[in-house]
């Protein structure tokens, strides 16, 4: 799908929840009526150890993999994605429940989860502490965990006052 059809799902994306509709459903179906040839080649794999290497993705390309439901198994593959993806041109998103069950030094320092208090303050104090204060970093996870689907970014490469912390994509933090 084209790029300008995405970014009128996301401008959308409010009224789509207002009226209970499948985003799904929508994007499926806006496929269907999508006549233009996409080179985006999609693979889907049942577990972990089915995922290759990422030595073996096109650095050609830009790559996502999205791990979802993996928690279970064995991190090896994944963990390989956070450490040597990138020399490949891949990014990551690692979908999980619970934030401290993943490696520490490859998964968890760059992934981002709905946390109750204790994994809150447990991420402030591994990322935020030298920014703000503990309570404004609590409200800003509140902020954006109050959306359906909402979240919070910390984007490790960005400076505090130039979109390190943000709720969702779009809305920025601005540090008091």
């Amino acid at each position: 799908m084209p790029k300008e059809a995405i970014l009128r799902l996301f401008d959308n994306q409010n009224e789509i929840m207002r009226l209970n509709l499948s985003p799904i459903n929508i994007l499926e179906e806006m496929a269907k009526n999508h006549t233009r040839k996409s080179n985006i080649d999609c693979k889907f794999y049942e577990s972990a150890s089915d995922v290759p290497d990422p030595r073996d993705i096109s650095p050609e390309k830009k790559n996502l993999i999205i791990f979802d439901d993996l928690l279970l198994e064995k991190q090896n593959k994944c963990e390989a994605y956070y450490t040597r993806g990138r020399r490949s041109n891949v990014a990551c998103f690692y979908l999980a429940q619970n934030y401290f069950k993943l490696p520490r030094q490859t998964i968890r320092e760059n992934t981002n989860f709905p946390q109750d208090l204790k994994n809150v303050n447990h991420i402030y104090n591994d990322h935020v502490s030298s920014d703000m204060s503990k309570e404004e970093f609590r409200t800003l996870c509140k902020t954006a965990w109050e959306k359906p689907y909402g979240f919070t970014i910390i984007d490790l490469s960005r400076k505090k006052e130039g979109g390190k912390y943000r709720a969702g994509l779009d809305t920025f933090y601005t540090l008091n």
